[in-house]
């Protein structure tokens, strides 16, 4: 199979594997096209330049690039300025007489539209260690067994077998979001952007879930909260905060945030943009994310 066509053939499997591992779209496609560098020496060194199931081994090779990845960066994340959160993947959503139109706004846009992983989801997998978390992906998304498991992460079949199970398991007993559809998810979005503009504060109110966590992520190089914000009053006021400090000059446009719609905020006071996903959990948010730190936005198109 010739180089150019293993690339359009694998990258997309590839890309979704390392952005789920890594939370980050730009390393993820470093890594994918380091991957297919390392073949095309391979290809170039070998005598009969053959590798038996490119596939499996395109995969290896980006699983045990993610997971080194992953260990490096274990100091950087200790001293991160607030808390961490995975790179969205972004599209353009226009509702126009009832339907939608998504207009890719990002490079793993077509990955997004075949291969929804929710924003909420991405969240949870970054607390697992890397181990567990190429187990939980591997088999989860893409329904590897667990012999090919075992030979990407360098572990036993059975013990692979025992970290799905054990966080199968742990997922399912503390849900703390649930994937709903794109048309509940809408309707209920719009409600809370609605009550948010109109200073619906008490209808806003009844939309948030008692346990609900804001996270803001700035990295230190845009203004956020420093720590998850509890509890619904806390949330609440945040929002009055931000909505009293925009004095009516910012804009909100309507984007799906890996897969479910979101929005983005700008005001001219800011000079980076917000990019908001919410998590649902009985028609109540259960999660806020603000994405704000200007790094992990640079691979959108959102001016």
């Amino acid at each position: 199979m010739e180089l150019d066509s293993v690339y359009r053939t694998y990258r997309p499997l590839l890309l979704s594997i390392a952005y789920r591992m890594l939370g980050s779209v730009t390393h993820a496609e470093d890594l994918v096209q380091d991957a297919f560098v390392t073949v095309q020496q391979l290809d170039s060194d070998k005598e009969d330049g053959h590798v038996r199931n490119l596939k499996t081994y395109l995969c290896k090779i980006v699983t045990n690039r993610c997971l080194d990845y992953l260990k490096s960066s274990q100091k950087k994340r200790e001293v991160y300025v607030g808390p961490w959160l995975p790179e969205p993947l972004v599209q353009d959503y226009a509702v126009v007489a009832g339907t939608s139109n998504a207009a890719g706004l990002d490079p793993l846009q077509t990955i997004v539209l075949e291969d929804t992983i929710s924003y909420a989801f991405l969240v949870m997998l970054d607390r697992l260690t890397p181990i567990e978390r190429a187990v939980f992906i591997l088999r989860e998304a893409f329904e590897y067994d667990y012999r090919d498991i075992a030979d990407f992460v360098n572990k036993t079949e059975l013990g692979c077998r025992k970290i799905y199970s054990r966080l199968k398991r742990k997922i399912q007993d503390e849900p703390p979001t649930e994937l709903i559809s794109s048309a509940q998810s809408e309707q209920l979005v719009l409600r809370f952007l609605h009550a948010t503009a109109t200073g619906d504060m008490e209808g806003l109110f009844a939309m948030l879930s008692e346990d609900i966590v804001l996270y803001s992520d700035g990295g230190g190089k845009a203004k956020a909260a420093i720590n998850p914000i509890t509890s619904s009053q806390r949330v609440l006021a945040f929002i009055q905060g931000l909505v009293s400090k925009s004095d009516g000059a910012g804009a909100i446009r309507l984007v799906k945030v890996n897969g479910q719609l979101g929005f983005v905020l700008s005001s001219p006071s800011e000079p980076f943009p917000t990019v908001v996903s919410l998590a649902f959990r009985d028609d109540r948010v259960q999660r806020v994310y603000l994405m704000r730190n200007p790094d992990k936005l640079r691979h959108l198109n959102l001016g």
